[in-house]
This record gives C-alpha cells, structure tokens and sequence, in this order.
C-alpha cells in the first residue's frame, strides 16, 4: 500500500511506528514520544497473548526481547531458535511489518549467551514536494529500521540470575534527502540493557513464584540531522513484574501475571515538544518533569495483566490485559493466545484488540506468529536421570 508524505515530514513516520497509540487520538495530551518505539513492540506470540507480559514469565526461545536472565533457567535446553512475524498492523498500511529472529546457547551451568536480529518495515511510501504551487512527485521510499543485540547471562545463585544486553540500532526513515538548508541522514544509536530474574523452586514441577526486571535502553540519541531540533531519545524504559505458578498435574501449570512498565523518557509540553536533556539526564528527570506532576508520571505507565494453562507441555491457551491512560497512549486492549509443541517445535498465534470502543483506535487490532525449536540438553544436565537434576540442582 502506497501513501504520500511530505519530503520532510518523517517525524510522521518516526510516530507512525508507535501502532496507532499516538498518531490518530485527539484525547492524547503531552504523549510519550521517542525515537525508534519498534523497540518496545513486544515481537513473539507468546507474550503477546497474555496482556505482552514477559519480563517474569517462565522462560522460553524469546526471552532475549524481555529478559535475557530467563535462558538461565529454562530446563531441558541447551540452545535454541525463535521466529517472530507480525505480518501487518490492521487499520494503517497493509504493508507495514515487524519480524524478529533470535538465538540462544547456555555455555554451561551458570551462564549463557544469546542475541537477536529486529526489523521493522514502514511499507512503501510515495514522496511529495510543492514546486511553483503544484504537487510534484519526487520517488518512494521503504523506511525501515533494525536492531541487532547481543545479551550474557549469569546466574549467581540457585535462584537469581541477571544479564547485560549490547545493542546497536538504525532507524533509515529519511532516505537522506536533502533541501538547500537541511540535510537529513539516518540515525543511529548504541543502547544497553541490564535484567534480572528470580525464581523459587527452579527445575522442579510444583508451585512457585517468579519475579523479574529490565531496564531497556539506556543509551546515545537518535540524531536525523546535524542540527538542533533533530534529536530524539530512544524508548528508554523500566519493567517490573511477578507471576505465580500453580502445578496442576504431573506436566501442566496454570500461571498468572501482573507487570508494569515506566518510560524513562523526558515528558513533552502542551505543544508536544522534547526537551533538550542529555539521555542520561532525561532518564532521571523522566520521575518528576511530567507538567501534571506525579498523577502525570503514573498516566505514562503501561500494566499488563496475563494468564496461561500449560496442558501437558502440548498445548497453551493464554489471555491478558493491557491498558494506559488515554491521555498518554490509549494501550487498552485484551488479548488472546494460543501455543501449539511437537517435537521440540512451538507455534504460537496471539490477538490483540480494543477494549474499548473508540473512532481513533476501532481498527488498532495486531496478530503475532512465532516460530522456535529446541536443539538439547543443557550441558551437564540430565534430562532422563531426575536424581541427577536435582543434585546439579543442589550445588
């Protein structure tokens, strides 16, 4: 699907790729803005049918995107590959996608290394230029943007393991065109991650309790130009959450979740615009510079409720909650999941819908898909001698 847009308007596009929570609302008032937001789509199907909870869930092969300290604790594993489509974006362009590959590999018992590729497609998009007062054609374009991240896990004891993530993102959204006073060029940015995960009873099947976090990131600006104005943070963001795990049979869990997420971002004023604070600097503002105060501050927070019946290792059926205040980004959608296994490979399906009735958002609906396969044992771990288990275990 082809659209029009000014040569110069792809502060358009850098918003488009929020998924309707802040192009098209008029309820919104002082959103959340900030450069690459394709960092904070949730990819895989899994997480996005239970309310895109993730950073305490139990682990899996796309642990990497919500918290790498998962691989750590995944039983019967060694390594492992994932596949996320989001093949379009229901009510914007039917060419708009989102995929993601990921990899990971335990080294031994305490550690483990994994990585992904994302990228993110705006679709074809016809450029325009007002020559002489007449709209004159200049070409098209595929804006794009992808990130390429690398992630080491360590656990530091029985129950409890953290992760540092190095990533490198490019956001080409202006073709680096260029007019006689402005030229535009693609941004780039380095970031970092830094999670951490718990876990009670780790490789036994009874009740348990989980509980984790990531700071996503923390990094240098998006620039699209060599001039002012033309900076933007990235998706700097904090995540908390915990999940209660209730074994139900000798391969079944029913799981519930609750997990909360604040941008650590500066607050834009009535007009819109960004302050001028170094990335570091608008990460500690981001508490207290909301104009509205702390009532403010809390409207930016995302909550996500999720729940998942694990039948037999076989089949899952999930659903979940998301919402945030209308006047920051109007996530108030209910999803739904469903998880297929057979011989090491998973396919998952999620959907994601509107709560609440509204003529900016009726048509905000997202399908997710999600391949992964399982290659083995972990390493020193015995997946047939539970003694053993629970001896390694032990140590």
């Amino acid at each position: 699907m082809k659209r029009n847009i000014s040569t110069y308007s792809f502060i358009s596009l850098l918003l488009m790729s929020f998924f309707g929570s802040q192009l098209t609302a008029q309820e919104l008032v002082r959103p959340v803005i900030t450069g690459a937001p394709f960092l904070q789509v949730v990819p895989d199907a899994r997480s996005g049918g239970m309310g895109e909870v993730g950073v305490a869930s139990l682990g899996d092969n796309f642990s990497q995107f919500h918290n790498p300290a998962k691989f750590l604790f995944m039983e019967g594993e060694s390594s492992g590959v994932g596949l996320s489509y989001i093949p379009q974006f229901v009510g914007y362009a039917d060419d708009i996608f989102h995929a993601q590959a990921g990899y990971f590999q335990k080294l031994n018992e305490r550690s483990a290394l994994s990585g992904s590729l994302t990228y993110f497609s705006f679709g074809n998009v016809d450029l325009e230029e007002e020559q002489a007062g007449q709209i004159i054609n200049t070409g098209s374009f595929v804006p794009n943007e992808l990130a390429l991240e690398a992630a080491y896990s360590l656990k530091l004891n029985e129950y409890f393991g953290m992760a540092v993530t190095g990533r490198y993102i490019r956001s080409d959204i202006t073709d680096n065109q260029m007019n006689s006073t402005l030229r535009l060029k693609t941004g780039q940015a380095v970031a970092a991650d830094v999670s951490g995960y718990y876990i009670s009873n780790p490789f036994t099947h009874a009740n348990k309790w989980t509980a984790g976090f990531a700071l996503k990131n923390v990094g240098s600006k998006l620039e699209y130009a060599n001039e002012s104005g033309y900076e933007y943070p990235l998706p700097t963001s904090l995540k908390l959450g915990g999940g209660y795990h209730i074994a139900t049979g000798e391969n079944d869990y029913i799981s519930f979740y609750g997990e909360a997420l604040k941008y650590l971002v500066p607050a834009t004023d009535d007009q819109r615009n960004l302050s001028q604070n170094s990335a570091i600097g608008g990460i500690f503002n981001s508490f207290t510079d909301a104009p509205g105060g702390f009532s403010e501050e809390m409207k930016e927070m995302i909550w996500s409720l999720g729940s998942e019946i694990n039948l037999n290792n076989s089949l899952q059926l999930r659903t979940g909650y998301i919402t945030q205040s209308g006047e920051k980004g109007f996530r108030n959608h209910v999803t739904f999941g469903l998880g297929m296994n057979w011989e090491g490979f998973n396919f998952d399906f999620a959907y994601q819908s509107p709560v609440i009735k509204n003529v900016s958002f009726d048509n905000d609906k997202v399908m997710k898909f999600s391949l992964s396969y399982m290659f083995g044992s972990t390493p020193g771990r015995s997946t047939l001698d539970p003694a053993r288990n629970e001896q390694i275990s032990a140590r």
